[in-house]
C-alpha cells in the first residue's frame, strides 16, 4: 500500500453518476475516494488479484458505509490482464503504480480499452522510465522502488495506448516524486546515488508517469 505514485482520482474530475473501475484496488482507499465522488448514483469496482487484500478491502465496506451512507462500492477478484468485467461499462478507469508491474501491458490496456465505454477515460499514475537505467543499478532500484522493476519507457508507454486505438493521449512526467526518496535517508538510496553518473540522480532516470487517455466514441475498424 505504499507503492502509490500520484493521485489518479484528482486528474480524473470524477462526477456524479459515473462507473468507475479501479485496476489493483488493494485495501479500497481509491475506490472509496472515488465512491464519495460518484454518489449515490454512481458506481465503483475495484479489481485486485489477491484474495488477502480482497477481504480487507471488503471488510473497509462496513465502515464506508457508516460513514458516508453510500452502497456503491464493489471489489472483484481478478488480473488486470483479464479484468471479470463487462464490455463497454465504464466511464473512468484509474489506477496507481500497477500497470507497471504486469508482465503483459499491452494486454491490460486491451483490457482497459474494452471495458470502457465509448469516450470513457483513462487516469492513471504509474512509474516510467524517461531513459534506461544503467545495467548496474537496476537490480538495486527495484529494490527501493517496487514499481521501478516493471517500468518501461515514457515513449513504449505512449505506443501501447496509440496501438490499442486511445486519443486525446497526455502524458505528464513528475520527477518530483522519485526526488523525494532523497529524503528518506536510504542506505540503498545512498548506494544508488553514488553509482550513477556524475551529475545525474535517479529523478533522470525514473518518474511518477501521469497518463490520460480516452477511448474514441467511434471505433475505427
Amino acid at each position: 500500500m505504499g507503492l502509490s505514485c500520484g493521485n489518479p482520482i484528482a486528474i480524473a474530475a470524477l462526477q456524479e453518476g459515473q462507473t468507475v473501475l479501479d485496476l489493483g484496488s488493494g485495501g479500497g482507499f481509491d475506490v472509496f475516494q472515488a465512491g464519495e465522488r460518484v454518489k449515490a448514483s454512481g458506481r465503483v469496482i475495484g479489481v485486485d488479484m489477491t484474495p488477502e487484500m480482497l477481504a480487507k478491502a471488503r471488510k473497509n465496506i462496513a465502515h464506508y458505509r457508516q460513514r458516508l451512507g453510500l452502497d456503491n462500492v464493489e471489489f472483484r477478484l481478478g488480473e488486470i490482464e483479464y479484468l471479470p468485467v463487462a464490455d463497454n461499462s465504464v466511464d473512468v478507469v484509474l489506477s496507481n503504480c500497477v500497470i507497471n508491474l504486469s508482465p503483459d501491458k499491452p494486454q491490460v490496456w486491451r483490457e482497459v480499452f474494452r471495458t470502457l465505454k465509448p469516450g470513457g477515460k483513462v487516469s492513471v499514475s504509474d512509474l516510467a522510465l524517461l531513459k534506461p537505467l544503467p545495467e548496474n543499478i537496476r537490480e538495486m532500484a527495484a529494490a527501493l522502488v517496487g514499481c521501478v522493476a516493471g517500468a518501461v519507457l515514457v515513449d513504449e508507454t505512449r505506443s501501447m495506448l496509440e496501438k490499442t486505438g486511445f486519443t486525446s493521449i497526455v502524458l505528464t512526467s513528475k520527477p518530483d516524486y522519485v526526488r523525494n526518496m532523497q529524503d528518506w535517508n536510504d542506505p540503498l538510496y545512498k548506494k544508488i546515488a553514488e553509482i550513477l553518473p556524475k551529475g545525474e540522480e535517479m529523478a533522470d532516470y525514473v518518474v511518477s508517469l501521469s497518463i490520460e487517455a480516452k477511448k474514441p466514441v467511434e471505433i475505427q475498424k
